[in-house]
């Protein structure tokens, strides 16, 4: 059911800056940057077949249906309770996910703040800096959506587009002071070559990437004006996106070359370089920080919007009523510390696998699969919807049906194992916990509406 909530405190400046904020990674330029030039032709290859129309089926949704739940409510209306509860279920699951991975790029981020970059590959560190931080997290989304828009908006601004700024400033000094570029950005490296084929799964990663928009949608009942600044914040919100993922990797590779870059701590490394070439000793520590706190942010966002569409428009009877429970701030309690503790569990059991960037890895992707599959769900219900929201039907079978192919595509790759994993028990390891892992997932959640107590 949707919630009727009277507090509206989110204007088109806040819903702008929150999709900002919540969907663009500064950490996946360095996934991108680190296969070269070609990730450029996958920007756009995701952009133009997901990406925008994702943003626009979003955006219409949105202003056709602006209930609190997103696309589970977009979903439950169009396609009924079942499949809602399927896309509820997957969209908070795969965060359990997702957040550990977040967490390490935020731990490499803190041991270049505290001036030992060494740490980035210590698994000990990473996994130790990863739950205190995750339980900062926690205890800040305790306070709900009024308190954490604000750590989300100043976030934004000097978490994201501030590092990012200096990144294309420093790519442009660099070019013309330095001697040009290190990476070849001739004709030929652009097109996707042997490298990029033998690592399909970076497509995903980049997908994944660029996902999410509908997130703020979540909140509809908390923006004022939501037919017209959640539409408007979304559209804006998802171009600024797209620019700022590559300007952002074409400056990385000025600046690097594609083979001097890990997933994780790619982007310390580039300000590292940066202060090198240019004889500034602070300026590496001070990103750290600065993208530390921004990705602090972004798990605040996507803590509350899950929990929001899952615990509290979840029908009673299919989840234990204690997990429904809200505070004064209207935040499902229960359920954040609940998910506080598996994702614990989670980022432990990773540590099995061989090394940091394998552990990001295989986080990264079991979300990217688990997540991707609600999107169908999206597109399905999107042409369900063509006649309330008055979409030439042509158009609106197009958008959908690139979500759709995309979306498959995306699903499909994300079993290719990476390229860092050499031995056949590694590649085995990867495998199982990436098949295996969303698998028993969507068996629980079957089992759980399919035995839920109906009244």
């Amino acid at each position: 059911m949707a919630i009727n909530n009277n507090k509206k405190v989110l204007s088109i400046i806040d819903v702008l800056l929150m999709t900002v904020t919540a969907n663009f990674g500064i950490r996946w330029i360095a996934v991108a940057a680190g296969i070269g030039p070609s990730s450029l032709f996958l920007w756009l290859f995701g952009a133009v077949l997901f990406f925008m129309p994702l943003a626009i089926i979003t955006a219409q949704m949105a202003r056709a249906h602006p209930d609190e739940g997103g696309l589970y409510a977009w979903t439950r209306l169009t396609l009924g309770e079942k499949h809602g509860f399927t896309v509820a279920w997957l969209y908070w699951i795969n965060n359990i996910f997702y957040y550990p991975a977040i967490l390490i790029f935020l731990a490499s981020n803190f041991a270049y703040l505290i001036g030992r970059p060494d740490l980035t590959q210590n698994t000990t560190f990473v996994l130790t800096t990863a739950l205190v931080g995750f339980w900062i997290i926690v205890a800040i989304s305790l306070f709900g959506l009024k308190a954490s828009k604000y750590v989300v908006s100043f976030a934004g601004i000097f978490g994201l587009i501030m590092p990012l700024l200096l990144l294309v400033f420093f790519a442009i000094l660099a070019y013309i002071k330095l001697g040009g570029s290190a990476t070849d950005f001739s004709w030929n490296n652009f097109i996707p070559g042997g490298k990029i084929m033998g690592n399909l799964s970076s497509l995903s990663m980049i997908m994944f990437a660029m996902a999410g928009v509908e997130v703020t949608a979540t909140f509809a009942n908390r923006v004022e004006r939501p037919r017209r600044d959640l539409y408007g914040g979304l559209l804006l919100g998802s171009a600024g996106i797209f620019i700022l993922y590559v300007t952002g990797t074409i400056s990385m590779n000025i600046l690097a070359a594609p083979t001097e870059l890990l997933k994780t701590s790619g982007l310390m490394q580039t300000f590292a370089i940066i202060d090198q070439k240019f004889h500034i000793s602070w300026l590496s520590r001070t990103i750290a920080g600065c993208v530390t706190f921004a990705e602090m942010a972004a798990i605040v966002v996507w803590l509350l919007a899950p929990v929001i569409m899952f615990f509290k428009c979840t029908p009673r009877g299919i989840l234990p009523e204690w997990m429904h429970k809200t505070d004064k701030n209207d935040t499902p309690v229960n359920a954040i510390l609940f998910q506080g503790i598996l994702v614990s569990i989670i980022i432990a059991v990773t540590s099995l696998l061989p090394n940091v960037n394998a552990m990001y890895q295989v986080l990264v992707l079991m979300a990217t699969v688990l997540y991707f599959i609600p999107y169908l769900f999206l597109a399905v219900a999107y042409i369900r919807s063509i006649t309330v929201i008055g979409m030439n039907k042509l158009v609106a079978y197009l958008l959908a049906i690139g979500v759709f192919a995309s979306i498959t595509l995306g699903i499909i790759v994300s079993f290719v194992p990476s390229e860092d994993l050499k031995t056949t028990h590694d590649i085995w390891l990867y495998e199982t916990e990436l098949v295996l892992g969303p698998v028993l997932i969507i068996a629980i959640g079957w089992f759980l509406y399919r035995f839920r107590k109906v009244a």
